[in-house]
């Protein structure tokens, strides 16, 4: 499956590369200590090369500053999740162990600082497609907070929002009971769309690593 993207999107992140991977069949795990390994050396790695007061100096965490700007969100209020997850990180905070695809995910996003997003296929319902959000539209994120989505970029099916850049939706989150997995990266204008499909199908391979399965519809879609 792959997403479609509206071509009211033009006159608003012109540039935007949306990488993009199915995995189907995985078993996932609660937890996975070989993968859980591989997070906490990253973690350590990236607080080495890091410090919370010189990150808006970084070209590009700046440029997806910027992303999420043009999607609607102000980023020091709601930050992407990728610099989310670095700040735990920085702040000897660590990374939430969630399961076995939710942690693959945060890996890759922590490792290549672009926000990223799972969605159990089973509760996405008709095409799923990145558009702006309309007139008093909003969904609860994972963990139940309630998000506002109006003018908004956001990622919906026919049941409405499965998430952002910010939050996935509590409707489509992954779970270990999930078995076919959307993944889906968001990358500004300044990286080649060629590098963002490249870390889609290296997204899906450490998917079917620690969780079985196989990879379908890799590819690198920009507006």
């Amino acid at each position: 499956m792959q997403l479609q993207l509206d071509e009211s999107l033009r006159s608003r992140i012109a540039g935007v590369t949306f990488g993009m991977v199915t995995i189907r069949g995985v078993t996932v795990s609660e937890r996975n200590e070989q993968l859980w390994s591989h997070i906490e050396r990253l973690g350590q790695r990236l607080a080495s090369e890091f410090t919370l007061e010189r990150l808006a100096e970084n070209t590009h965490i700046a440029a997806v500053r910027g992303l999420q700007k043009s999607f609607g969100f102000d980023p020091t209020r709601y930050r992407p999740s990728s610099e989310a997850l670095l700040r735990r990180v920085l702040k000897g905070q660590g990374l939430h162990q969630v399961n076995s695809a939710v942690d693959v995910n945060n890996l890759c996003s922590l490792e290549w600082l672009l926000p990223m997003c799972i969605y159990d296929l089973r509760n996405v319902k008709g095409q799923p497609r990145v558009r702006i959000g309309q007139s008093g539209e909003e969904y609860p994120g994972i963990g139940r907070q309630m998000f506002q989505a109006e003018n908004k970029v956001i990622i919906a099916d026919e049941s409405g929002i499965m998430g952002s850049t910010v939050s996935d939706s509590e409707r489509t989150k992954v779970t270990t009971t999930t078995t076919d997995i959307l993944l889906a990266i968001y990358a500004p204008s300044v990286l080649d769309p060629r590098t963002i499909e490249r870390y889609a199908a290296l997204a899906g391979q450490r998917m079917v690593e620690y969780n079985g399965g196989q990879t379908s519809d890799i590819c690198a879609l920009t507006i």
